[in-house]
Parts: structure tokens; C-alpha cells; sequence
């Protein structure tokens, strides 16, 4: 679920340098409230794409992936309508040559989530795009019957191909699972569903942790390396500091579409700290002199359950086995160094 964004200011960490020649050498988490980052690297500068207020789709651009940066309106819910309310989780895609927003929205009951996408009618990011409706999500396709709720969709493309990744639910029940299905172009998914993996295979990936209760999984990002396409997840409650990071993978050279192609690390990726709780529903950028990769993640404000959330930033590593090593969430007002860029290098 996606939250509101203030308006824009150059904050790293709470404070507000107003001089972009010369940012500061550090910054600290957390960045600014919200949820469920999304920021894209493109011809030298970042995007990041966020629910605004009144469900309006914006879109920020600056310098670096822990900048807040301009912002622009890009789509603004009608006022009636299956995608009136509740849209959650927009992410921006460049594929095939052009600009996409994949978005959860719903007619103002939760049960009627459904997966939307804009289409840019321009080579900008921040728009205009018009709005091309909603994806079909279920089990029929070949008559497009009976369209099943969908939220946190991603795409990627792999061998030519391309695929959409989403949590959803298998029928009219609250259990959400991670699904998988080919697309034709980015506008048109071409198949059938296919469900990932099982959700509840241990106890940190139930709601509240606890054996009786249901498994959830949400919120799937794509990170490639060392032949292998990796497929980070939220899992146990968005609301409850369990909320934390899983990991499956699959070699390149492999179908995800066939079934137990992804393997699912027994461990979370990343989890909570007694001072950072509620960590989940990531993504993955590049420095801007593309040495250093970076994870970019929401954690809770509050260990009550609720909503509250603000936005982190962290650089991540790779394990001797060609795994990524996202480490711990590093503890607010500590200082990190700045995203990498080539002018940084030569002045060190």
C-alpha cells in the first residue's frame, strides 16, 4: 500500500540543503515518509514513481536515488470507476522503447483491487501517459472471465520475453500469493497465471510470524546477476514490524513460467533490527557513476500495527556465491556515504 508524499524539498535524512552544487558528502536514513519506493535510473538521472495524495500518481526527478527531487502530477484518479480509490504501489518501466506506470487501484473496496497501467504518450518519464485500463489477472484467460485481484505488479523482461509479476489472491480469499504470467507487449498480458511459489512454507513468511496464520507475499522486484534473476518479496503483514524481505531465485536459462523453477531462500534477505522494523517493499538502483548497487526500502514509523512508513536507502553487496548480500538495516541518523559519482571519485 502506497503513502502520501509531502511536497517536494531536496531532504537528505531531514535536512534540507537548497544547494544542489554542493550536496552534502552524507546522508541519513530515514529519507522522507511514504512507502513502497520505486525509482528508476535513466540518462543520467533518477525517477522515482509514488501514490500521492488523493491517489494521484507522481513522479520525482533528480540526481541521485536518496534526493526527493521535482515532482509531476502524471495521472489523477477519476472520479468513478473501478480505479476511483486505493491505488497503491505505482512503479515506472522503460520497456521495449517506451515509458509504462504499473498501479493497484480498486472502486473503494479492498476485494476489487485490480492491476492498471499507464502508457506515456511522450519520451518523458514525468509524462503526459494515458490510461490503457486494467490487466487481466486470472485463471481464463482465453475469454478473459472471472479477473482476480492484484496488487504490487512489476514486469521484466527475459530472452526476448516479457512477464509480469504480481501478489494476488487465488480466489475470493484474503491469501495472497506471488503470480507469474507472459505478456505479449506491455500493455497485454498473453496467459495464464501461474503461481510462484507457496506462501507459507515457514513461520517468518506468516502474518505475525505465528503457525496458525496465513502466509502472505507481496511486493516482487527483479535483480539480475552471475546468470541468475533473483526475485525479492515482502512477506508476513505490511502493518506489523515482522514485515521483512524473502528471496527466490531461478537461473536465466530457465522458464519461469514452469513450475518449481524458483527456489525460495530458507532465511529472510533482509529483516528487522531492535531500531528499524517493518522493513519491506523494495528496490534496487545503481550509483550514479554505476559502481555501487543500492537498496531502497520502506520500514515502519511505529512497532503498533498501522500504515506509517517512510522511505530508506542503503548500499548492498554480493556474497563469494553470487548471492546478494543486503546486510541490516542501518539505524536512523547514522551517516552513510552519498551515492557514488564519477565527481566524488576524482575529488577523493
Amino acid at each position: 500500500m502506497a503513502g502520501l508524499i509531502p511536497p517536494a524539498s531536496h531532504t537528505l535524512g531531514g535536512r534540507v540543503s537548497d544547494d544542489r552544487r554542493h550536496p552534502a558528502a552524507t546522508f541519513t536514513n530515514p529519507l522522507f515518509p511514504g512507502a513502497d519506493p520505486n525509482v528508476v535510473r535513466h540518462v543520467g538521472s533518477y525517477y522515482a514513481c509514488q501514490a500521492g495524495p488523493g491517489g494521484r500518481i507522481e513522479v520525482y526527478r533528480s540526481a541521485s536515488p536518496v534526493d526527493r527531487g521535482e515532482p509531476a502530477v502524471v495521472w489523477t484518479p477519476p472520479r468513478h470507476g473501478w480505479n476511483r480509490a486505493q491505488v497503491w504501489a505505482p512503479e515506472l518501466h522503460r520497456l521495449q522503447g517506451r515509458w509504462y506506470i504499473y498501479y493497484a487501484a480498486s472502486d473503494g473496496h479492498n476485494a476489487t483491487h485490480r492491476a492498471g497501467v499507464l502508457a506515456a504518450t511522450s519520451d518523458d518519464p514525468q509524462g503526459p501517459y494515458r490510461d490503457v485500463g486494467p490487466l487481466y489477472t486470472g485463471d481464463d484467460f482465453a475469454r478473459r472471465s472471472n479477473n482476480r485481484w492484484a496488487i504490487d505488479g512489476t514486469a521484466f523482461e527475459l530472452e526476448n520475453q516479457l512477464y509480469f509479476i504480481w501478489s494476488g489472491w487465488e480466489d475470493e480469499r484474503d491469501v495472497q500469493h506471488l503470480y507469474i504470467a507472459p505478456m505479449s507487449d506491455p500493455l497485454t498480458i498473453s496467459g495464464n497465471r501461474v503461481r510462484i511459489c507457496p506462501n507459507n512454507c515457514h513461520a517468518w513468511e506468516r502474518v505475525g510470524e505465528r503457525h496458525h496464520e496465513r502466509g502472505l507475499h507481496e511486493g516482487p522486484q527483479i535483480l539480475r546477476r552471475n546468470g541468475l534473476v533473483f526475485l525479492a518479496f515482502s512477506c508476513s503483514g505490511s502493518w506489523q514490524p515482522t514485515y521483512k524481505l524473502g528471496l527466490l531465485w531461478m537461473n536465466e536459462s530457465a522458464d519461469p513460467l514452469a513450475p518449481g523453477v524458483w527456489t525460495k531462500l530458507s532465511r529472510p534477505a533482509f529483516e528487522s533490527t531492535p531500531d528499524v522494523f517493518g522493513v519491506g517493499h523494495c528496490c534496487f538502483t545503481r550509483s550514479p557513476d554505476d559502481t555501487e548497487d543500492w537498496l531502497l526500502y520502506h520500514a515502519k514509523r511505529h512497532r503498533r500495527d498501522g500504515w506509517q512508513r517512510e522511505i530508506r536507502a542503503q548500499p548492498f553487496t554480493w556474497r563469494p556465491d553470487g548471492f546478494p548480500d543486503f546486510g541490516r538495516p542501518v539505524a536512523s541518523g547514522v551517516a552513510l556515504p552519498r551515492p557514488s559519482t564519477a565527481a566524488a571519485r576524482r575529488a577523493a
